[in-house]
Protein backbone atom coordinates (compact mmCIF):
# COMPACT_ATOMS: atom_id res chain seq x y z
CA UNK A 1 0.00 0.00 0.00
CA UNK A 2 1.17 3.40 -0.72
CA UNK A 3 2.87 5.29 2.02
CA UNK A 4 0.46 8.38 1.31
CA UNK A 5 -2.66 6.41 2.07
CA UNK A 6 -1.31 6.39 5.48
CA UNK A 7 -2.32 9.44 6.21
CA UNK A 8 -5.96 9.50 7.40
CA UNK A 9 -6.55 13.10 5.41
CA UNK A 10 -5.32 11.59 2.15
CA UNK A 11 -7.81 8.47 2.29
CA UNK A 12 -10.67 10.94 3.20
CA UNK A 13 -9.83 12.60 -0.03
CA UNK A 14 -9.34 9.63 -2.02
CA UNK A 15 -12.77 7.64 -0.39
CA UNK A 16 -14.73 10.90 -1.35
CA UNK A 17 -14.12 11.60 -4.71
CA UNK A 18 -16.92 10.21 -6.67
CA UNK A 19 -16.13 6.52 -5.31
CA UNK A 20 -19.09 4.47 -5.74
CA UNK A 21 -20.86 2.58 -2.82
CA UNK A 22 -19.74 -0.83 -3.81
CA UNK A 23 -16.38 0.23 -3.60
CA UNK A 24 -16.59 2.05 -0.32
CA UNK A 25 -18.19 -1.44 1.43
CA UNK A 26 -14.81 -2.99 -0.33
CA UNK A 27 -12.30 -0.72 1.02
CA UNK A 28 -14.53 -0.97 4.35
CA UNK A 29 -13.95 -4.36 4.62
CA UNK A 30 -9.68 -4.21 3.05
CA UNK A 31 -7.87 -3.48 6.30
CA UNK A 32 -8.98 -1.56 9.94
CA UNK A 33 -6.52 1.34 9.03
CA UNK A 34 -9.87 2.22 6.12
CA UNK A 35 -12.51 1.04 8.26
CA UNK A 36 -13.67 3.91 9.67
CA UNK A 37 -12.76 6.51 6.21
CA UNK A 38 -14.73 4.05 4.24
CA UNK A 39 -17.54 3.75 6.48
CA UNK A 40 -18.03 7.33 7.09
CA UNK A 41 -18.08 8.14 3.43
CA UNK A 42 -20.63 5.16 2.50
CA UNK A 43 -23.10 5.91 5.46
CA UNK A 44 -22.55 9.71 5.19
CA UNK A 45 -25.88 10.63 2.84
CA UNK A 46 -28.54 7.79 2.74
CA UNK A 47 -31.70 8.00 -0.06
CA UNK A 48 -33.31 5.59 1.72
CA UNK A 49 -34.28 4.07 5.21
CA UNK A 50 -33.12 0.58 4.32
CA UNK A 51 -30.05 0.40 5.46
CA UNK A 52 -31.02 1.45 8.92
CA UNK A 53 -34.02 -1.06 8.94
CA UNK A 54 -32.00 -3.86 7.78
CA UNK A 55 -29.39 -3.48 10.71
CA UNK A 56 -31.96 -3.42 13.08
CA UNK A 57 -34.22 -6.22 12.25
CA UNK A 58 -34.56 -9.17 9.34
CA UNK A 59 -35.52 -7.73 6.22
CA UNK A 60 -36.43 -9.58 2.95
CA UNK A 61 -38.04 -8.55 -0.64
CA UNK A 62 -41.10 -9.64 -1.97
CA UNK A 63 -41.83 -10.76 -4.83
CA UNK A 64 -42.04 -8.32 -7.33
CA UNK A 65 -44.67 -8.04 -10.35
CA UNK A 66 -42.73 -7.09 -13.90
CA UNK A 67 -45.32 -4.01 -13.73
CA UNK A 68 -43.72 -2.36 -10.67
CA UNK A 69 -40.91 0.04 -10.37
CA UNK A 70 -40.45 -0.27 -6.58
CA UNK A 71 -39.13 -2.92 -4.25
CA UNK A 72 -41.23 -3.71 -1.36
CA UNK A 73 -39.69 -5.45 1.81
CA UNK A 74 -41.26 -6.88 4.89
CA UNK A 75 -40.15 -8.65 8.01
CA UNK A 76 -41.70 -11.59 9.54
CA UNK A 77 -44.31 -11.39 12.38
CA UNK A 78 -43.36 -11.14 15.87
CA UNK A 79 -39.61 -9.95 14.83
CA UNK A 80 -38.19 -7.25 16.85
CA UNK A 81 -35.11 -5.33 17.35
CA UNK A 82 -32.91 -7.03 19.67
CA UNK A 83 -30.50 -5.04 22.30
CA UNK A 84 -27.69 -6.42 20.15
CA UNK A 85 -29.54 -4.78 16.75
CA UNK A 86 -29.37 -1.11 18.01
CA UNK A 87 -25.63 -1.96 19.79
CA UNK A 88 -24.99 -2.36 16.16
CA UNK A 89 -26.69 0.72 14.90
CA UNK A 90 -24.86 3.10 16.83
CA UNK A 91 -22.04 2.09 15.03
CA UNK A 92 -22.97 3.20 11.87
CA UNK A 93 -26.30 5.55 12.66
CA UNK A 94 -23.80 8.19 14.50
CA UNK A 95 -21.92 8.67 10.57
CA UNK A 96 -25.26 9.52 8.65
CA UNK A 97 -25.30 13.55 8.05
CA UNK A 98 -28.21 12.86 5.54
CA UNK A 99 -30.96 11.27 4.80
CA UNK A 100 -34.24 11.36 2.28
CA UNK A 101 -37.22 9.26 3.25
CA UNK A 102 -39.76 8.83 1.04
CA UNK A 103 -42.80 7.25 2.37
CA UNK A 104 -44.37 5.92 -0.91
CA UNK A 105 -41.29 6.47 -3.47
CA UNK A 106 -42.36 6.18 -7.05
CA UNK A 107 -38.76 3.64 -7.51
CA UNK A 108 -36.56 2.18 -5.35
CA UNK A 109 -37.19 0.69 -1.87
CA UNK A 110 -40.18 0.95 -0.11
CA UNK A 111 -40.64 0.39 3.80
CA UNK A 112 -43.70 -0.59 5.18
CA UNK A 113 -45.07 1.88 8.02
CA UNK A 114 -45.98 -0.58 10.49
CA UNK A 115 -42.37 -1.97 10.58
CA UNK A 116 -41.24 1.78 11.62
CA UNK A 117 -44.14 1.97 13.78
CA UNK A 118 -42.25 -1.20 15.72
CA UNK A 119 -38.97 0.42 15.76
CA UNK A 120 -40.30 3.83 17.39
CA UNK A 121 -41.95 1.10 19.73
CA UNK A 122 -39.44 -0.48 20.87
CA UNK A 123 -36.56 2.49 20.35
CA UNK A 124 -34.22 2.78 23.64
CA UNK A 125 -35.59 6.15 25.34
CA UNK A 126 -33.33 8.73 25.67
CA UNK A 127 -31.43 8.59 22.66
CA UNK A 128 -32.00 9.49 18.92
CA UNK A 129 -32.15 7.14 16.16
CA UNK A 130 -29.64 9.42 14.19
CA UNK A 131 -27.85 11.75 16.49
CA UNK A 132 -25.70 13.11 14.03
CA UNK A 133 -28.15 14.03 11.33
CA UNK A 134 -27.79 17.57 9.54
CA UNK A 135 -29.83 17.54 6.72
CA UNK A 136 -33.41 15.69 6.36
CA UNK A 137 -36.11 15.60 3.59
CA UNK A 138 -39.06 14.12 4.21
CA UNK A 139 -42.17 12.99 1.70
CA UNK A 140 -45.35 12.42 3.28
CA UNK A 141 -47.27 11.77 -0.13
CA UNK A 142 -50.16 13.95 1.56
CA UNK A 143 -50.96 10.67 4.25
CA UNK A 144 -53.54 11.66 6.50
CA UNK A 145 -52.58 12.44 10.63
CA UNK A 146 -51.35 8.93 12.27
CA UNK A 147 -49.38 7.38 9.09
CA UNK A 148 -47.59 10.77 7.90
CA UNK A 149 -46.11 11.54 11.28
CA UNK A 150 -44.93 8.56 12.80
CA UNK A 151 -42.27 8.26 10.22
CA UNK A 152 -41.27 11.67 10.65
CA UNK A 153 -41.34 11.91 14.30
CA UNK A 154 -38.59 9.10 14.84
CA UNK A 155 -35.61 10.09 12.89
CA UNK A 156 -35.60 14.14 14.30
CA UNK A 157 -33.07 15.33 16.60
CA UNK A 158 -31.45 18.70 17.82
CA UNK A 159 -28.84 17.71 15.18
CA UNK A 160 -31.05 18.95 12.37
CA UNK A 161 -30.08 22.22 10.80
CA UNK A 162 -31.51 21.63 7.23
CA UNK A 163 -35.50 19.86 7.27
CA UNK A 164 -37.59 19.48 3.68
CA UNK A 165 -41.13 18.54 4.29
CA UNK A 166 -42.68 17.48 1.03
CA UNK A 167 -45.92 17.06 0.17
CA UNK A 168 -47.53 17.63 3.49
CA UNK A 169 -51.58 16.86 3.98
CA UNK A 170 -52.65 20.88 4.97
CA UNK A 171 -54.81 18.59 7.75
CA UNK A 172 -51.88 17.78 9.77
CA UNK A 173 -49.42 20.41 8.84
CA UNK A 174 -49.72 22.09 12.08
CA UNK A 175 -49.19 19.14 14.00
CA UNK A 176 -45.59 19.17 12.16
CA UNK A 177 -44.67 22.64 13.01
CA UNK A 178 -45.36 21.68 16.73
CA UNK A 179 -43.03 18.53 16.76
CA UNK A 180 -40.11 20.87 14.12
CA UNK A 181 -40.98 23.37 17.84
CA UNK A 182 -40.25 20.80 19.97
CA UNK A 183 -37.61 18.06 18.34
CA UNK A 184 -35.66 20.17 16.21
CA UNK A 185 -34.84 23.54 18.02
CA UNK A 186 -31.50 24.28 16.13
CA UNK A 187 -32.99 24.34 12.36
CA UNK A 188 -31.45 26.86 10.34
CA UNK A 189 -33.55 26.12 7.01
CA UNK A 190 -37.11 24.76 6.42
CA UNK A 191 -39.03 23.89 3.67
CA UNK A 192 -42.88 23.29 3.47
CA UNK A 193 -44.26 21.79 0.37
CA UNK A 194 -48.06 21.05 0.39
CA UNK A 195 -50.85 22.07 -1.47
CA UNK A 196 -50.87 24.05 -4.49
CA UNK A 197 -53.73 26.32 -3.48
CA UNK A 198 -52.84 28.56 -0.28
CA UNK A 199 -53.71 27.56 3.10
CA UNK A 200 -54.56 29.75 6.28
CA UNK A 201 -54.98 27.55 8.91
CA UNK A 202 -51.03 26.34 9.17
CA UNK A 203 -50.36 30.34 9.45
CA UNK A 204 -50.97 30.65 12.83
CA UNK A 205 -48.91 27.24 13.49
CA UNK A 206 -46.25 29.12 11.40
CA UNK A 207 -46.31 32.07 13.73
CA UNK A 208 -46.24 30.45 16.58
CA UNK A 209 -43.18 28.20 15.56
CA UNK A 210 -41.01 30.71 14.20
CA UNK A 211 -41.12 32.43 17.76
CA UNK A 212 -39.85 29.36 18.95
CA UNK A 213 -37.56 28.27 16.33
CA UNK A 214 -34.76 31.48 17.55
CA UNK A 215 -31.74 29.79 15.28
CA UNK A 216 -33.67 29.74 12.00
CA UNK A 217 -32.41 31.86 8.63
CA UNK A 218 -34.49 31.11 6.17
CA UNK A 219 -37.86 29.23 5.73
CA UNK A 220 -40.14 28.48 2.02
CA UNK A 221 -43.71 27.95 2.43
CA UNK A 222 -44.96 28.42 -0.75
CA UNK A 223 -48.51 27.39 -0.38
CA UNK A 224 -49.37 28.72 3.51
CA UNK A 225 -50.99 32.28 3.55
CA UNK A 226 -49.21 35.41 4.68
CA UNK A 227 -51.33 36.66 7.52
CA UNK A 228 -50.33 39.51 9.80
CA UNK A 229 -49.45 37.38 12.67
CA UNK A 230 -46.71 35.72 10.26
CA UNK A 231 -45.44 39.30 9.67
CA UNK A 232 -45.36 40.02 12.96
CA UNK A 233 -43.68 37.07 14.12
CA UNK A 234 -41.10 37.39 11.13
CA UNK A 235 -40.17 41.27 12.52
CA UNK A 236 -39.55 39.81 15.78
CA UNK A 237 -37.30 37.29 14.50
CA UNK A 238 -33.58 37.86 15.68
CA UNK A 239 -32.22 35.82 12.90
CA UNK A 240 -34.21 35.16 9.94
CA UNK A 241 -32.54 36.33 6.78
CA UNK A 242 -34.91 34.65 4.30
CA UNK A 243 -38.62 34.20 3.68
CA UNK A 244 -41.27 32.49 0.95
CA UNK A 245 -45.03 32.72 1.84
CA UNK A 246 -48.66 33.03 -0.14
CA UNK A 247 -49.68 36.56 -0.26
CA UNK A 248 -53.75 36.55 -0.21
CA UNK A 249 -55.88 39.83 -1.30
CA UNK A 250 -56.86 40.90 1.96
CA UNK A 251 -60.29 39.90 3.65
CA UNK A 252 -62.91 42.53 4.64
CA UNK A 253 -63.22 41.78 8.34
CA UNK A 254 -59.45 40.81 8.83
CA UNK A 255 -56.73 43.58 10.21
CA UNK A 256 -54.08 44.94 8.10
CA UNK A 257 -50.34 44.41 8.14
CA UNK A 258 -48.72 47.17 10.17
CA UNK A 259 -45.53 49.11 9.23
CA UNK A 260 -43.01 46.42 10.77
CA UNK A 261 -38.91 47.04 10.93
CA UNK A 262 -36.77 43.93 10.30
CA UNK A 263 -33.68 42.98 12.32
CA UNK A 264 -31.58 40.93 9.36
CA UNK A 265 -34.56 39.62 6.94
CA UNK A 266 -32.65 40.20 3.46
CA UNK A 267 -34.73 38.14 1.25
CA UNK A 268 -38.80 37.81 0.57
CA UNK A 269 -40.42 35.40 -1.87
CA UNK A 270 -44.12 35.81 -2.50
CA UNK A 271 -47.28 33.77 -4.45
CA UNK A 272 -49.69 36.83 -5.29
CA UNK A 273 -50.85 39.28 -7.18
CA UNK A 274 -48.98 42.47 -8.66
CA UNK A 275 -52.19 44.83 -7.20
CA UNK A 276 -52.39 42.56 -3.34
CA UNK A 277 -48.44 42.63 -3.37
CA UNK A 278 -48.58 46.75 -4.02
CA UNK A 279 -50.56 47.22 -1.07
CA UNK A 280 -48.84 45.23 1.30
CA UNK A 281 -45.93 47.42 0.31
CA UNK A 282 -47.88 50.39 0.85
CA UNK A 283 -48.48 50.02 4.34
CA UNK A 284 -44.91 49.34 5.18
CA UNK A 285 -42.02 52.25 6.18
CA UNK A 286 -38.87 51.63 4.32
CA UNK A 287 -37.52 48.05 4.77
CA UNK A 288 -33.68 48.40 4.31
CA UNK A 289 -32.50 45.35 5.16
CA UNK A 290 -34.21 44.12 1.89
CA UNK A 291 -31.73 43.57 -0.91
CA UNK A 292 -33.69 40.45 -2.62
CA UNK A 293 -37.13 40.39 -4.23
CA UNK A 294 -39.19 37.53 -5.95
CA UNK A 295 -42.63 37.16 -6.76
CA UNK A 296 -44.68 35.00 -8.84
CA UNK A 297 -48.09 36.46 -9.87
CA UNK A 298 -51.24 34.23 -9.77
CA UNK A 299 -52.83 36.40 -12.54
CA UNK A 300 -52.21 39.00 -14.97
CA UNK A 301 -55.20 40.80 -15.29
CA UNK A 302 -53.98 44.53 -16.04
CA UNK A 303 -50.52 43.11 -14.74
CA UNK A 304 -48.54 46.05 -16.64
CA UNK A 305 -50.30 48.73 -14.59
CA UNK A 306 -49.70 46.97 -11.10
CA UNK A 307 -46.49 45.67 -12.02
CA UNK A 308 -45.56 49.26 -13.12
CA UNK A 309 -46.95 50.39 -9.35
CA UNK A 310 -45.05 47.81 -7.57
CA UNK A 311 -42.21 48.36 -9.45
CA UNK A 312 -42.50 52.44 -7.76
CA UNK A 313 -43.28 50.69 -4.61
CA UNK A 314 -39.94 48.25 -4.44
CA UNK A 315 -37.58 52.24 -5.44
CA UNK A 316 -39.62 53.64 -3.11
CA UNK A 317 -39.59 51.26 -0.11
CA UNK A 318 -36.29 49.09 -1.03
CA UNK A 319 -33.29 51.48 -1.04
CA UNK A 320 -30.75 48.51 -0.84
CA UNK A 321 -32.21 46.32 -3.44
CA UNK A 322 -30.24 44.42 -5.75
CA UNK A 323 -31.84 41.13 -7.04
CA UNK A 324 -35.12 41.29 -8.42
CA UNK A 325 -37.22 38.25 -10.22
CA UNK A 326 -40.51 39.06 -11.42
CA UNK A 327 -42.80 36.32 -12.93
CA UNK A 328 -46.87 36.23 -14.55
CA UNK A 329 -47.14 32.53 -16.19
CA UNK A 330 -50.80 32.73 -16.60
CA UNK A 331 -52.52 35.37 -18.36
CA UNK A 332 -56.77 35.56 -17.95
CA UNK A 333 -57.27 37.13 -21.58
CA UNK A 334 -56.44 36.05 -24.80
CA UNK A 335 -56.20 39.66 -26.15
CA UNK A 336 -53.03 40.17 -23.56
CA UNK A 337 -50.24 41.89 -24.48
CA UNK A 338 -46.33 41.45 -24.00
CA UNK A 339 -44.95 43.56 -20.98
CA UNK A 340 -42.91 46.63 -22.44
CA UNK A 341 -40.22 48.72 -21.29
CA UNK A 342 -42.68 51.57 -19.60
CA UNK A 343 -44.16 48.59 -17.31
CA UNK A 344 -41.18 48.64 -15.29
CA UNK A 345 -39.29 51.64 -16.01
CA UNK A 346 -39.14 52.72 -12.58
CA UNK A 347 -36.47 49.87 -11.81
CA UNK A 348 -34.19 51.94 -13.96
CA UNK A 349 -33.43 53.80 -10.71
CA UNK A 350 -32.27 50.72 -8.43
CA UNK A 351 -28.42 51.45 -9.22
CA UNK A 352 -27.42 48.78 -7.03
CA UNK A 353 -29.15 46.06 -8.65
CA UNK A 354 -27.21 43.07 -10.01
CA UNK A 355 -30.03 40.40 -11.20
CA UNK A 356 -32.99 41.13 -12.98
CA UNK A 357 -35.51 38.45 -14.35
CA UNK A 358 -38.96 39.27 -16.05
CA UNK A 359 -41.13 36.49 -17.17
CA UNK A 360 -44.60 36.87 -18.34
CA UNK A 361 -46.76 34.50 -20.26
CA UNK A 362 -46.96 37.17 -23.57
CA UNK A 363 -43.48 37.67 -23.41
CA UNK A 364 -41.54 40.98 -23.17
CA UNK A 365 -41.23 43.96 -26.03
CA UNK A 366 -38.50 46.08 -25.89
CA UNK A 367 -36.08 47.85 -28.02
CA UNK A 368 -32.08 47.98 -28.46
CA UNK A 369 -32.45 51.45 -27.21
CA UNK A 370 -34.50 50.62 -23.91
CA UNK A 371 -32.28 47.50 -23.44
CA UNK A 372 -28.97 49.93 -23.26
CA UNK A 373 -31.02 52.38 -21.17
CA UNK A 374 -31.32 49.85 -18.65
CA UNK A 375 -27.87 48.19 -18.32
CA UNK A 376 -26.48 51.90 -18.36
CA UNK A 377 -28.40 52.27 -14.96
CA UNK A 378 -27.06 48.98 -13.65
CA UNK A 379 -23.63 48.99 -14.53
CA UNK A 380 -22.99 45.59 -11.66
CA UNK A 381 -25.79 43.89 -13.18
CA UNK A 382 -24.44 40.08 -13.38
CA UNK A 383 -28.05 38.16 -14.02
CA UNK A 384 -30.26 39.85 -16.99
CA UNK A 385 -33.36 37.43 -17.92
CA UNK A 386 -36.25 38.51 -20.20
CA UNK A 387 -38.46 36.14 -21.67
CA UNK A 388 -41.56 33.76 -21.56
CA UNK A 389 -42.83 32.25 -18.44
CA UNK A 390 -44.14 28.64 -18.86
CA UNK A 391 -47.81 27.72 -18.23
CA UNK A 392 -50.18 24.93 -18.30
CA UNK A 393 -52.15 27.97 -20.49
CA UNK A 394 -49.77 29.31 -22.38
CA UNK A 395 -50.28 32.04 -25.13
CA UNK A 396 -49.57 29.67 -27.47
CA UNK A 397 -52.27 27.14 -27.35
CA UNK A 398 -54.71 27.16 -30.32
CA UNK A 399 -52.51 30.29 -31.74
CA UNK A 400 -51.41 29.73 -34.81
CA UNK A 401 -47.70 30.86 -36.39
CA UNK A 402 -48.83 33.22 -38.59
CA UNK A 403 -51.42 35.04 -35.75
CA UNK A 404 -48.66 34.78 -32.83
CA UNK A 405 -45.48 36.93 -33.13
CA UNK A 406 -43.17 36.38 -30.14
CA UNK A 407 -41.19 39.94 -29.44
CA UNK A 408 -37.92 39.02 -30.08
CA UNK A 409 -34.36 40.95 -30.39
CA UNK A 410 -31.91 40.34 -33.67
CA UNK A 411 -29.09 37.97 -32.39
CA UNK A 412 -26.61 40.59 -33.01
CA UNK A 413 -28.06 42.71 -30.08
CA UNK A 414 -25.18 40.65 -27.82
CA UNK A 415 -23.25 43.13 -29.68
CA UNK A 416 -24.52 46.28 -27.50
CA UNK A 417 -24.85 44.16 -24.39
CA UNK A 418 -20.97 42.85 -24.73
CA UNK A 419 -20.22 46.85 -24.70
CA UNK A 420 -22.53 48.33 -22.05
CA UNK A 421 -22.08 45.15 -19.74
CA UNK A 422 -18.97 43.13 -20.49
CA UNK A 423 -18.69 41.53 -16.80
CA UNK A 424 -22.68 40.18 -16.95
CA UNK A 425 -22.39 36.16 -15.87
CA UNK A 426 -26.13 34.87 -17.08
CA UNK A 427 -28.02 36.05 -20.04
CA UNK A 428 -31.44 34.96 -21.20
CA UNK A 429 -33.28 36.44 -23.76
CA UNK A 430 -35.53 35.52 -26.91
CA UNK A 431 -33.41 36.09 -29.71
CA UNK A 432 -34.07 36.10 -33.62
CA UNK A 433 -30.78 34.67 -35.50
CA UNK A 434 -32.44 34.52 -38.71
CA UNK A 435 -31.16 38.19 -40.19
CA UNK A 436 -27.39 38.59 -41.51
CA UNK A 437 -25.35 39.28 -38.79
CA UNK A 438 -23.40 43.01 -39.51
CA UNK A 439 -21.59 44.39 -36.74
CA UNK A 440 -19.48 47.33 -36.49
CA UNK A 441 -15.74 46.77 -36.14
CA UNK A 442 -15.82 49.34 -32.89
CA UNK A 443 -18.72 47.13 -31.05
CA UNK A 444 -17.24 43.67 -31.82
CA UNK A 445 -13.63 44.10 -30.08
CA UNK A 446 -15.64 44.07 -26.99
CA UNK A 447 -16.13 40.73 -25.56
CA UNK A 448 -18.26 39.40 -22.33
CA UNK A 449 -15.22 38.98 -19.84
CA UNK A 450 -17.12 36.22 -17.52
CA UNK A 451 -20.33 35.01 -19.05
CA UNK A 452 -21.23 31.58 -17.77
CA UNK A 453 -24.47 30.80 -19.47
CA UNK A 454 -26.76 32.05 -22.27
CA UNK A 455 -30.25 30.85 -22.44
CA UNK A 456 -32.19 31.25 -25.73
CA UNK A 457 -35.75 30.82 -25.94
CA UNK A 458 -38.12 30.66 -28.62
CA UNK A 459 -35.68 31.49 -31.28
CA UNK A 460 -34.68 30.78 -34.93
CA UNK A 461 -31.51 30.69 -35.97
CA UNK A 462 -29.84 29.97 -39.70
CA UNK A 463 -26.42 28.70 -40.41
CA UNK A 464 -25.51 27.24 -37.33
CA UNK A 465 -21.92 27.57 -38.29
CA UNK A 466 -21.74 31.06 -38.65
CA UNK A 467 -23.87 31.88 -35.19
CA UNK A 468 -21.93 30.00 -33.27
CA UNK A 469 -18.57 31.62 -34.91
CA UNK A 470 -20.41 35.01 -34.10
CA UNK A 471 -21.14 33.53 -30.48
CA UNK A 472 -17.44 32.22 -29.44
CA UNK A 473 -15.57 35.87 -30.56
CA UNK A 474 -18.39 37.20 -28.13
CA UNK A 475 -16.99 35.46 -24.85
CA UNK A 476 -13.56 34.75 -23.89
CA UNK A 477 -14.11 31.59 -22.16
CA UNK A 478 -16.68 28.26 -22.60
CA UNK A 479 -19.89 29.19 -21.66
CA UNK A 480 -23.28 27.37 -21.70
CA UNK A 481 -25.61 27.44 -24.49
CA UNK A 482 -29.51 26.38 -23.85
CA UNK A 483 -32.07 26.86 -25.44
CA UNK A 484 -35.89 26.39 -24.20
CA UNK A 485 -39.03 25.01 -26.33
CA UNK A 486 -41.88 25.78 -23.84
CA UNK A 487 -44.34 22.44 -23.83
CA UNK A 488 -47.66 24.40 -24.00
CA UNK A 489 -47.53 25.43 -27.64
CA UNK A 490 -50.10 24.63 -30.02
CA UNK A 491 -48.70 21.56 -32.52
CA UNK A 492 -47.91 24.19 -35.16
CA UNK A 493 -45.94 25.64 -33.41
CA UNK A 494 -44.22 23.09 -31.39
CA UNK A 495 -42.86 21.50 -34.51
CA UNK A 496 -41.54 24.56 -36.13
CA UNK A 497 -39.66 25.23 -32.68
CA UNK A 498 -38.41 21.59 -32.32
CA UNK A 499 -36.50 22.18 -35.94
CA UNK A 500 -35.00 25.25 -34.30
CA UNK A 501 -33.72 23.39 -31.45
CA UNK A 502 -31.86 21.15 -33.63
CA UNK A 503 -30.51 23.76 -35.00
CA UNK A 504 -29.42 25.69 -31.65
CA UNK A 505 -28.27 21.90 -30.70
CA UNK A 506 -26.16 21.91 -34.05
CA UNK A 507 -24.45 25.75 -33.00
CA UNK A 508 -23.46 24.57 -29.69
CA UNK A 509 -22.07 21.55 -31.14
CA UNK A 510 -19.83 24.19 -33.54
CA UNK A 511 -19.37 25.97 -30.29
CA UNK A 512 -17.76 23.22 -28.34
CA UNK A 513 -15.65 22.89 -31.30
CA UNK A 514 -14.51 26.13 -31.67
CA UNK A 515 -13.50 26.63 -27.90
CA UNK A 516 -11.53 23.18 -28.22
CA UNK A 517 -9.80 24.63 -31.41
CA UNK A 518 -8.80 27.95 -29.61
CA UNK A 519 -7.63 25.96 -26.58
CA UNK A 520 -5.57 23.94 -28.28
CA UNK A 521 -4.25 26.66 -30.22
CA UNK A 522 -3.83 28.60 -26.67
CA UNK A 523 -1.94 25.54 -25.25
CA UNK A 524 0.48 25.65 -28.48
CA UNK A 525 1.40 29.13 -27.86
CA UNK A 526 2.33 28.67 -24.53
CA UNK A 527 4.11 25.74 -25.12
CA UNK A 528 6.30 28.22 -28.22
CA UNK A 529 6.71 30.89 -25.91
CA UNK A 530 8.58 29.13 -22.95
CA UNK A 531 10.64 27.07 -25.57
CA UNK A 532 11.66 30.68 -26.85
CA UNK A 533 12.20 31.85 -23.46
CA UNK A 534 14.24 29.10 -22.47
CA UNK A 535 16.05 29.43 -25.51
CA UNK A 536 16.74 33.19 -24.63
CA UNK A 537 18.13 32.10 -21.21
CA UNK A 538 20.46 30.05 -22.30
CA UNK A 539 21.96 32.39 -25.37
Amino acid sequence: MHRALYIPEVLQLVLSSDVSRVTLRDAALTCSLWQDAALDQLWKDLDSVLPIIWVLVPIFARRRESYEKTTRWTADDGVFPTAGGWIRLEKYARRVRTLVFDVYPQTGDRIPLNLLQTIAQFRPSGKYLLPNLRQFTYNARELGSVHALLPFFIFLGPSITDLKLLEIDPMVEGRFLEYIAQRVPHVQHLLIEGSRYPYREGSSALASSLIQLEKLKSFDAPHIALIPAVWDAMAQHPSLVSAGLWLLPPSFHAPGFQPRVFAKLESLAFRANFSTLCQLFESQNDLPTITRVAVLARSAKHGGKDLHRLCELLVQKLPMLAHVELASPSSESRDDVPLGFEDFRPLVQCKKLQHFVLEHAWGVSVTINQLEALLDAWPGIETFALQYAVSEKHPGMGVSRAEWKPPTLPLSVLDNIAAKAPKIKQLRLVLDATTPINSTSSICERQFECLEELDVTLSTVAQPAKVASYLARRCKKRFSLKFFLSRHLSREAAGIMDGEKTKWDQVEDHLKLLFDQKEILEEEFKRKLEEERAKYMRE
